[in-house]
């Protein structure tokens, strides 16, 4: 666990001005995890300088924030789009393991921060993929977690910090979207959740937050998604490949829902080639197949930024994702065919 690390990383930020920031197209997770981290951060220290850096926000993150909004009128999602790195000591770097994976480095185009930068995140980790500017000793990393909100939450327990209603919501909502509502968890999500809910935090009303109406071209590409679906068979496993020009991730997870194992989509978005990868649960355990560690391995091998969980990560390269599509299904194939 992390307990032991807390102080160290809680004595380097004191009296430092900070930064706080997460990967590019900011999710739930990096939303809730941010300002958590803040609110934390700014009681324990008695209002620190600190602000919070967004590049950009995926529109699930918007349509969140407007209902978030209208539920807790009184709460104010505060950040910049733009900041001058030199008015900070320190960048905390949330729900993300690789530098070039945030907009201050893309603006720059540079894969280095000019300050130095502590990592906080729950996906497999790569110490390869650091840089000097790296506080190493100081990363807050645990892929044990399915969020990295649960590690914030953990933060607050120890320091037996409080956390007023809208913060439990945002909390609970980023581990329900992190974990898949539990299909990626394990029972210590379960209980993180748990210790969030009472008379002030209904599960129901936190699921109401995340309703919203599938819009056409979501709707489009999860039927082209369906139709140009390949399938592989391995054993008794059923692997399914397909592409769209959008909702990747999404389409990802409908390939399981409908039989597949295993599905990876690849797919161009905002001028970037994604390639998302879903593995059930089961699989997982079953055979110790970690899509994360191979897609960290890929990137590794030809360029890009790839990481994850053992049943959900992502890659995005610059070269031929025909190419890559065809190491990965090896990758897997390879793993199976070890358990058969």
């Amino acid at each position: 666990m992390l307990n032991f690390k807390y102080e160290d990383f809680l004595s380097y930020l004191k009296g430092k001005k900070i930064l706080i920031t997460t990967h590019d197209l900011v999710d739930i997770d990096g939303l809730a995890s941010c300002f958590a981290l803040k609110f934390f951060l700014t009681e324990y220290f008695y209002k620190p300088t600190i602000s919070i850096f967004f590049s950009e926000l995926s529109k699930p993150t918007r349509n969140y924030m407007v209902k978030f909004s209208e539920k807790f009128p009184e709460f104010i999602f505060t950040y910049s789009n733009n900041v001058k790195l030199s008015n900070y000591d320190v960048c905390l770097i949330i729900d993300a393991n690789e530098v070039n994976q945030i907009g201050l480095t893309t603006k720059n185009n540079t894969s280095q921060l000019s300050i130095p930068y502590i990592i906080i995140d729950h996906h497999h980790f790569n110490k390869d993929n650091l840089n000097n500017e790296n506080l190493g000793l100081l990363n807050l990393i645990n892929d044990n977690f399915s969020s990295t909100a649960e590690i914030i939450l953990n933060l607050c327990q120890q320091y037996s910090q409080k956390l007023p209603t809208p913060y439990k919501y945002l909390i609970t909502t980023a581990i329900l979207t992190d974990s898949g509502f539990f299909n990626y968890g394990n029972n210590n999500t379960i209980k993180n959740v748990s210790d969030l809910l009472d008379k002030d935090l209904d599960i129901q009303d936190v699921r109401l937050l995340l309703n919203k109406e599938i819009d056409i071209s979501e709707r489009i590409a999860q039927i082209k998604g369906l139709q140009r679906v390949e399938l592989i068979r391995e054993g008794n496993y059923l692997i399914g490949i397909s592409n769209v020009s959008s909702f990747g991730a999404k389409v990802a997870s409908t390939l399981l829902k409908i039989g597949f194992d295993i599905s990876i989509i690849h797919s161009i978005e905002k001028e970037q080639k994604i390639i998302n990868g879903r593995v059930k649960k089961t699989i997982c355990i079953k055979t110790g197949l970690h899509i994360g560690k191979i897609f960290e391995e890929i990137s590794k091998k030809f360029g890009g930024s790839g990481g994850g969980h053992d049943g959900a990560a992502a890659l995005t390269v610059d070269m031929d994702s025909e190419v890559i599509l065809k190491k990965i299904i090896e990758k897997i194939i390879e793993v199976l065919r070890s358990k058969i």
